[in-house]
């Protein structure tokens, strides 16, 4: 541990033991009212409780936080989330690459690629990072949990993982209408009704529509806007209520995603890299896109054996049909030259994917509520193609490449957990997972003739959790975790035209996590304090690195790691009707052990790509009343220090601090029923890029920016 973070670290230690006493005979001596909307009810644990009562790293978001934060897609939770990162994947706009606490996935866009931090919907976990950038149309609440979550959701959580829940057929009469036109002629809609159908059947249902008709990139060669989209989907829920000790939903789920892709901003093949034309301008001469279309289908059952015992059935079936293509030099000229541009490297991919998953819990509790107890089984198939229609290379067509694979993955686990003495608990938890995955492949040589490649892999991992927390009063508590998290093994499939290499399979990856926390409401629960330390400690990481043709890249097990980070989230509601927030973040990053063959190596590199020094947000709302109605105000800022795209760390791939603001003000009427809004990203239409790399070295190079200021205007309805 270096010793300033090794400094930083144990004081927050002592910090946060020694005055959580102080803090809640603070708390204790004022009344335990709550502010209203100041907790949130969280299942990070698989079972309901407080945000403030659970002993892990969590970050929750309410429908109106969302809102008001302008959160209308996974991606962009990440500016709201100590230690996250996600951006637009390199493949479509609707592919995400992920990092957190260390570890990280920048080949979303294949489908071999394995995410360290778990995405699910409503409990069932979603394996594909090309079309995970879903958007929020009727969400009742989204938790981000930091730090491995090995024990209770298994694989590619090794990190971290987002939970998207949303509404749920409960037998009430709902309906809400939100409908919007914003900058570059964008026109979107999102509807969620709710309502009983008979005495024991209920239906919730949503739909969303988002039509971008202008581009806000410009492509100079072909004269024509680009960033262009049409997205559109829906949902729907049937369920059992007022039925004793039933749980019961079946929920359908539909959505397709054309856009015409991601386009890159060339740089210059040299230092210092600069863009070689205007920072929202690209050249290619070959149209991109990025569309995909999913569907899915899940029932949910539960029983209640007794008041003290439940059983619960997930089952979920999957599908996905995505094709991309670009140009991952957004076209190239030559240093000097005046000549039209050609294409430098264009990639155009067509894949499918399936999947199954079946998941059993068995939930118990003591009458005294000072014993839980949680044991399961989980089953997951996945089967998936993908072809390429072959590269092109500064104007040469290659042959195309293609993939099939199948994994599957059983897992066991239980936890436990007990309250020993008043106020202090102790919990226990294990499980164990076996994966076996497949791949058959195709790709040409150097000289165009074609290779089959077969390979297998398998993996037996244990990953445990034991977890301590003491409530010192209803209003402040500490906890302390070690955790052990788990990436599944992958097969390389970025390098085609490498024989040698394609298809080579590359080895789990490991986190052992330990970290400290507090819990602290104040000021009678006007202001909440959650703060997070820990040290991770990663083995075999998983790397991406440049490979040996022109376009390739290969994942290597490259290295060990630490990852040390404090991480603080506060809100504080000092007035009625005035909310302020903010959270911060230190990571420290250094390779322990590094393959002396590994492209982190030879490139003397001594961090870990994707992880900004420093990341913070700060923002608030304000309802001020207007006669019998009200007008709300909302803005926030968020920044992330600079940080570096590809494992080399070189200057092409390095991208400086990213600083936005977004505000809103929304004009409620009496009831709140009625709402009209305006609101605006990147108020001050800040030009930022979130990534860059050189893609063929001393040839050609890209840059990705980011969206500029968009404002919208809407009419909100809710029911």
């Amino acid at each position: 541990m270096s010793s300033r973070f090794g400094f930083l670290f144990s004081t927050t230690l002592a910090t946060t033991f020694a005055t959580a006493p102080a803090m809640a005979q603070e708390a204790a001596q004022t009344t335990s009212e709550a502010v209203s909307g100041n907790d949130i009810v969280v299942t990070a644990q698989r079972r309901e409780q407080s945000l403030q009562d659970t002993p892990i790293a969590v970050s929750a978001f309410s429908p109106e936080m969302l809102e008001d934060r302008a959160i209308s897609s996974v991606v962009n939770i990440a500016q709201n989330t100590p230690g996250l990162y996600l951006s637009q994947g390199t493949a479509s706009p609707s592919t995400l690459q992920v990092a957190m606490r260390g570890a990280l996935e920048q080949n979303g866009g294949t489908i071999t690629s394995e995410s360290p931090v778990a995405i699910y919907i409503d409990d069932v976990y979603q394996s594909r990072l090309s079309a995970a950038d879903y958007d929020l149309a009727d969400i009742e609440r989204v938790e981000v949990l930091r730090g491995p979550q090995g024990t209770l959701y298994g694989r590619n959580s090794m990190t971290g993982a987002i939970k998207l829940v949303t509404r749920q057929p409960n037998g009430e009469h709902w309906a809400n209408f939100d409908i919007s036109y914003a900058r570059f002629e964008e026109v979107k809609a999102k509807v969620s009704v709710g309502a009983p159908i008979t005495g024991n059947l209920a239906l919730a249902a949503s739909g969303f529509y988002d039509n971008r008709n202008q581009g806000w990139q410009h492509n100079i060669y072909t004269g024509e806007d680009v960033t262009k989209f049409r997205r559109y989907g829906g949902q729907v829920a049937l369920g059992v209520t007022n039925v004793d000790k039933l749980e019961a939903v079946v929920t359908a789920r539909y959505a397709k995603s054309t856009s015409d892709g991601q386009h890159f901003l060339p740089i210059e093949p040299t230092s210092p890299y600069n863009p070689a034309i205007g920072f929202y301008e690209t050249r290619t001469p070959l149209p991109a896109l990025g569309n995909n279309e999913q569907y899915s289908f899940s029932g949910r059952l539960g029983y209640d054996l007794s008041d003290a015992i439940t059983v619960r059935s997930i089952t979920a079936y999957q599908h996905l049909k995505e094709r991309w293509a670009l140009d991952f030099a957004g076209g190239y000229v030559a240093p000097g030259s005046d000549a039209d541009p050609i294409v430098g490297f264009y990639r155009d991919s067509l894949g499918r994917q399936n999947q199954f998953t079946q998941e059993f819990q068995f939930l118990a509790n003591s009458a005294d509520d000072r014993f839980h107890f949680i044991a399961g089984a989980f089953y997951f198939r996945e089967h998936a193609e993908q072809g390429t229609a072959g590269d092109i290379y500064l104007g040469y067509q290659l042959q195309p490449s293609t993939i099939d694979t199948t994994s599957k993955s059983y897992a066991g686990y239980a936890q436990a957990d007990y309250e020993v003495v008043p106020g202090l608990t102790a919990s226990a938890g294990i499980r164990y997972t076996h994966d076996t995955k497949r791949f058959f492949g195709t790709t040409p040589d150097a000289l165009g003739v074609m290779h089959e490649l077969n390979y297998a892999i398998k993996a037996n991992v244990w990953t445990p959790k034991f977890n301590l927390q003491y409530k010192f009063s209803p209003d402040a508590m500490v906890y302390a975790t070690v955790a052990r998290g788990y990436r599944a093994a992958g097969f390389n499939s970025l390098n085609s035209g490498e024989p040698d290499g394609y298809g080579r399979p590359y080895a789990p990856e490991f986190a052992w996590s330990y970290e400290v926390g507090a819990k602290v409401d104040l000021l009678d629960r006007a202001l909440q304090l959650n703060l997070a330390a820990y040290h991770e400690s990663l083995d075999n990481l998983q790397t991406l690195a440049l490979g040996n043709v022109a376009g390739s890249y290969l994942i290597q097990n490259a290295a060990k790691a630490k990852v040390q980070g404090i991480e603080l989230e506060s809100t504080l509601r000092p007035v009625e009707g005035v909310s302020l927030f903010g959270n911060v973040t230190y990571t420290y990053d250094k390779y322990q052990e590094l393959d002396p063959e590994s492209q982190a190596a030879t490139a003397g590199a001594t961090r870990l790509p994707l992880i900004s020094r420093w990341q913070y947000q700060v923002g608030g709302t304000a309802d001020i009343p207007v006669g019998d109605s009200t007008m709300t105000l909302a803005a926030d800022y968020s920044w992330r220090s600079s940080y570096n795209s590809l494992v080399s760390l070189s200057e092409a791939s390095q991208n400086p601090a990213i600083g936005r603001a977004n505000a809103s003000i929304t004009y409620k009427l009496p009831g709140d029923h009625i709402q009209i809004y305006a609101q605006a990203t990147n108020v001050f239409d800040s030009k930022d890029w979130f990534a860059s790399a050189e893609f063929v070295p001393g040839v050609f190079g890209y840059k990705i920016p980011l969206e500029p200021r968009v404002w919208r205007i809407g009419f909100r309805y809710k029911m």
